[in-house]
């Protein structure tokens, strides 16, 4: 454990991508810095009879049990909530869930997690079995700079054991030393460390009930073992606070900037995909536009002279107006399909691009983000959370999200997305019809054509005539042009229409990946910086 720079890191949090979460983690530690009295945490999964062994010490020591103290083997402790207990502020928590999948179990962890992390004194509360699936969760903060003596361990409820204290109780207390010994291993305590071992309602005497007095349990005070905590409780001393405090503080901002680091890297990672994806984008438009403006150019070029040729034609003698206009419809429609052809193929490439490109897993995050963003929801708004770090840094996404939303407000996007990527597939995936535009063109053609024959000797010796007859030619070829050119249009608009969303997000996605990168290099320095030894930090 070493030592942070708080007031470094606090700025660090103000200056995060999207916004700050420094003020939510402030108000936080100041509402808990402001307790005059030690706060003592009781933590563990539910079931371990935290609930009731709290309720013990506030009868034992002659305090109303509060009405918000359940007793039971459900979820029942929603809420954490205080009472206190001599010179002790005390803390009930729900039992957290560790892989817990429903929404109740997962809220009731953080609120746990969230309480442990302002604390002076932490007590894990275990059951004689010890700790199973939540061991790693507990080994965790079990290692994180706790001052010798403010880290305790309860193993509870151990009437329930499988030895009866009333008729063997040379063997309870066999047993309750092997599982000390057990634990110490577990989590490789040293003998400073306290472990307790109680029977806080022998035989579930007092049950769910709250209106109790201390006769409840004198029966059993010989074994159960409340004594030793008890006294525990009364030798802590508002003496030890500023020491405890002060790694209290440490403790509390070391998670804060481990959790939001972690956050941010995971952010990162998945909008640098979203990133790739945008840029592959735009790195497709540009290869498909200009593969386009390609084969418009090479499609102009056959053009010119097509024309011209088809008119020298016409001068022959031997062709009349139905001839004419056969071999117009015959050279045109060679044209047009050729183009056609060239178009087709590279509809169908672009096609199959996207189609590779739809099914990378990377896609499915970048729809969600473009959804999102289209959305009319306030991204930076969530549900009110159980509180604590875990909370506070999964505001990190909205916060993110809010940040794109304003740098795209213009139209872009968001803006008509779906219907515009719908028509471009329907552009892209319908047959292009080029050839029927031949059959208007050809009429017209060789009705002008048939218009200048009239004359032939005039028209060649005639020089205005001549001028004339180039001027027809360069009207008929820019007809033909005219006649191409809205089904290149059309191309040109679906390549558009299917890169708009990644096209729109490049640039702001960019920015941010560089922005998440530097946020996390100085928040990975943060922790480099750090390198004395806090108090002591053995359990």
């Amino acid at each position: 454990m070493t030592v942070i720079d708080i007031d470094a890191v606090r700025d660090w949090l103000g200056r995060l991508p999207g916004g700050s979460l420094a003020g939510r983690h402030v108000e936080d530690w100041d509402a808990f810095a402001k307790l005059d009295k030690p706060v003592a945490t009781l933590f563990g999964s539910y079931d371990t009879g935290k609930s009731s062994l709290l309720r013990r010490l506030l009868v034992d020591s002659g305090r109303d049990v509060p009405g918000w103290l359940t007793i039971s083997a459900r979820h029942e402790t929603f809420e954490v909530n205080d009472a206190e207990v001599g010179e002790c502020i005390i803390r009930d928590t729900p039992g957290f869930a560790v892989g817990a999948s429903d929404i109740r179990a997962q809220n009731n962890s953080r609120r746990a997690m969230a309480a442990v992390g302002l604390t002076d004194v932490g007590i894990a509360v275990l059951t004689p079995q010890l700790a199973t699936a939540e061991r790693d969760v507990l080994k965790k903060l079990f290692t994180q700079g706790w001052p010798m003596g403010t880290m305790w361990f309860v193993i509870s409820r151990f009437d329930e054991a499988g030895v009866d204290p009333e008729y063997e109780l040379a063997e309870y207390r066999d047993l309750s030393d092997r599982k000390v010994r057990e634990l110490r291993e577990l989590f490789e305590l040293d003998d400073r460390t306290p472990v307790f071992v109680v029977s806080q309602d022998p035989f579930q005497t007092a049950g769910p009930d709250t209106d109790l007095s201390r006769e409840t349990w004198d029966d059993f005070r010989g074994w159960d073992g409340m004594r030793d905590l008890a006294d525990a409780f009364e030798a802590v001393s508002p003496s030890a606070l500023p020491g405890w405090r002060h790694a209290a503080g440490q403790r509390y901002w070391t998670a804060v900037l481990e959790e939001t680091v972690t956050e941010l890297r995971r952010q990162l990672s998945d909008y640098m995909a979203r990133a790739e994806v945008a840029a592959s984008g735009v790195a497709h438009r540009d290869v498909w536009k200009s593969e386009l403006d390609t084969l418009d150019r090479a499609a102009h070029a056959s053009l010119d002279g097509l024309v011209e040729e088809v008119m020298r034609r016409s001068w022959e003698p031997s062709s009349g107006t139905d001839e004419l206009q056969a071999e117009i419809q015959r050279t045109l429609d060679e044209w047009f399909t050729k183009q056609e052809i060239r178009l087709q193929r590279l509809q169908q490439s672009i096609r199959k691009t996207r189609e590779r490109e739809r099914a990378r897993p990377s896609w499915a995050g970048f729809a969600s983000l473009v959804a999102t963003l289209g959305s009319g929801e306030d991204a930076a708004a969530t549900p009110a959370g159980p509180g604590g770090v875990a909370e506070h840094v999964e505001k990190v996404g909205p916060m993110l999200i809010g940040m794109l939303k304003a740098a795209n407000k213009a139209p872009g996007p968001t803006a008509g997305g779906k219907a515009s990527s719908a028509k471009a597939a329907r552009d892209l995936g319908r047959p292009i019809g080029i050839a029927e535009a031949a059959l208007p063109l050809a009429a017209y053609l060789a009705k002008v054509f048939d218009e200048q024959r009239t004359d032939r000797a005039r028209l060649n010796q005639d020089k205005a005539v001549a001028e004339k007859r180039q001027q027809v030619v360069t009207e008929c070829t820019q007809r033909a042009r005219d006649s191409w050119q809205p089904f290149v249009d059309d191309v040109r608009e679906a390549i558009v229409a299917e890169t708009r969303d990644q096209v729109d997000l490049n640039a702001s996605l960019r920015q941010l990946v560089e922005q998440l990168q530097e946020a996390v290099v100085e928040g990975e320095g943060l922790f480099r910086a750090g390198t004395v030894p806090l108090l002591e930090t053995e359990a």
